[in-house]
């Protein structure tokens, strides 16, 4: 497209016949201008847990101190449970995320090996079936055909685009787990400190309040930092957010303070 074209590249010069090396130069030089322009959010996966880890430990830990302050009127016994809670659930994090990575890593490795055992045994299936692909994509029979015998005259490359448009899996989104897990345990200890903060620098009374207030502007942070990134309106992803935690915890306080009447 027209408006896609790098106006400081000039137009570009046409190689001389047989003149390969020059042609294949200009093709780099045009992908990596292109890949300049449009930079692809890096670390996608891990932005993700993050996300994920500070928003689960804010709202466990405010859902948990606000319900368990409505119920036990000790300063000290709501500052213990609030550090076990969020020491517990760093460790039950981290090690989820490992597990959780493990196991997307042994689905992969289960998927290419029957794909694998399918292109060889079953060749004449797998090629029938990857052109559909194509043809489900708009390509012709004729071209669709084209492409499935290019792709076979490299397996690895044709075992790559089978998992990509038929399981639609791939090894380079999958994650280190011990590099997820720590992302995912530490955003949950930060996130699950914020709403704890208060009740360790203030007596119960003034605590609840300063918790809830502290969270709630956090999570609305956090959910406009999230709504930037992911290119969505920054102030609804706040609000969002920010209702699910306030919620959370309302719902939390009402049952805490229910069992001190028991």
């Amino acid at each position: 497209m027209e408006e896609e074209r790098d106006p400081a590249a000039g137009a570009p010069r046409s190689a001389p016949p047989g003149d390969v090396g020059s042609s294949q130069e200009s093709k780099t030089i045009a992908h990596d201008a292109y890949v300049e322009r449009h930079p692809h959010i890096s670390g996608r996966g891990l932005i993700s847990a993050s996300a994920l880890g500070l928003a689960d430990g804010l709202v466990t830990n405010l859902a948990f101190l606000t319900g368990f302050s409505g119920a036990v009127s000790s300063d000290s016994l709501i500052r213990f449970a609030g550090l076990a809670a969020m020491l517990a659930g760093t460790v039950s994090m981290f090690f989820g995320g490992i597990l959780s990575a493990r196991s997307e890593h042994d689905l992969f490795k289960a998927d290419s090996d029957r794909e694998a055992y399918e292109m060889e045994y079953e060749t004449e299936e797998e090629k029938s079936e990857m052109k559909w692909i194509y043809m489900d994509k708009g390509l012709t029979e004729q071209e669709a055909d084209m492409v499935v015998a290019k792709l076979l005259s490299d397996k690895g490359k044709f075992l790559e685009d089978m998992l990509t448009n038929e399981l639609h899996v791939h090894r380079d989104n999958l994650q280190n787990p011990y590099k997820l897990g720590a992302v995912i345990g530490l955003s949950f200890l930060v996130g699950s400190f914020v709403p704890l903060a208060p009740y360790l620098a203030f007596a119960r009374s003034s605590a609840v309040v300063a918790s809830v207030a502290v969270s709630l502007t956090f999570l609305f942070a956090a959910g406009e930092w999230k709504g930037r990134i992911v290119k969505r309106k920054p102030l609804r992803s706040g609000l969002e957010t920010l209702v699910i935690g306030a919620v959370a915890a309302g719902v939390l306080f009402v049952i805490g303070s229910l069992f001190a009447f028991v």
